[in-house]
């Protein structure tokens, strides 16, 4: 009895399998209205009439297209699935730049330091009014460099670009994005002078230092010149940084001041790299 019971339960599941199957093949081979074959996965709507062909793309979801003729609908058919098999197709068109924006710095840039975001909010502010609210796969060439051709300089072009190329890059990494057209824009418009940057000679020193002897800053000055430290550095100091047994000066902490939630705050950051101390 308990043969039979297993007997039958398992050719119960090949007899569900073998129908599911043959469902399967049918539905491949879509009919008219009439019953004729229009082909695998082409069915006729009997509402408005229409062609509607369906496939399941490479990101495992069917993807359906509609035509009014069955010309058309074989064509656009062949050239959709033609585009899944050479990967030339997007896991969704409806992205929005800005959309795209918040989800790169939550999760792509999610590590990075409160300045760092601070500068690429700086920089994506600039072309956000005329990008953001562009479709990922709408973002050609023309458009993109037009909206960086309205920036003041060819800085603020070069930083733009960098945010821009990034993003893209990591839509491609997500399938929202088959290239990367940020690469080809020309940042260079207005071609600025670099202005060089000038240093104090001896004299100028030796006058700067006499001046500023009764300033409660003299001794952060004299640490600037001697050193070369920058603002934040000079700021980011503390105590353990100083061996004053082997007279020796560490460069470990930054002192960065930014805006975060409409408001200015100062934060201690560990530097990116490793200095080598001053002695």
């Amino acid at each position: 009895m308990k043969k039979n019971s297993a007997y039958d339960k398992m050719k119960g599941m090949f007899d569900a399998f073998f129908h599911a199957d043959t469902h399967r093949k049918e539905a491949q081979m879509g009919k008219s209205l009439n019953g004729k074959e229009l082909g695998r996965g082409i069915t006729k709507r009997k509402s408005d009439g229409l062609y509607q062909g369906r496939f399941v793309n490479r990101f495992g979801k069917t993807q359906t297209i509609y035509a009014k003729t069955l010309n058309e609908i074989r064509q656009k058919l062949r050239t959709a699935e033609y585009e899944d098999e050479k990967a030339l197709n997007v896991i969704s068109k409806d992205m929005t730049l800005d959309e795209w924006y918040k989800i790169w710095m939550d999760t792509c840039k999610k590590n990075c330091r409160s300045s760092i975001k601070q500068t690429y909010s700086l920089h994506y502010r600039r072309i956000q009014k005329e990008l953001g609210w562009r479709k990922l796969t709408s973002l050609n060439l023309i458009v993109m460099q037009n909206a960086i051709n309205s920036l003041d300089s060819d800085n603020e072009r070069k930083n733009s670009k960098k945010i821009l190329v990034d993003m893209l890059e990591k839509a491609i990494d997500a399938d929202l994005l088959v290239k990367n057209t940020a690469k080809r824009i020309n940042t260079v418009i207005t071609m600025e002078e670099k202005k060089e940057r000038r240093v104090l000679t001896r004299a100028e020193t030796s006058l700067f230092l006499e001046s500023a002897k009764k300033s409660s800053y003299y001794n952060l000055f004299v640490l600037a010149l001697e050193t070369g430290m920058r603002v934040r550095e000079l700021c980011g100091l503390m105590r353990e940084d100083i061996d004053f047994k082997k007279w020796v000066l560490y460069v470990r902490h930054n002192l960065c001041y930014f805006s975060r939630e409409g408001r200015y705050v100062f934060e201690m950051h560990a530097t990116k790299t490793k200095q080598e101390p001053f002695h």
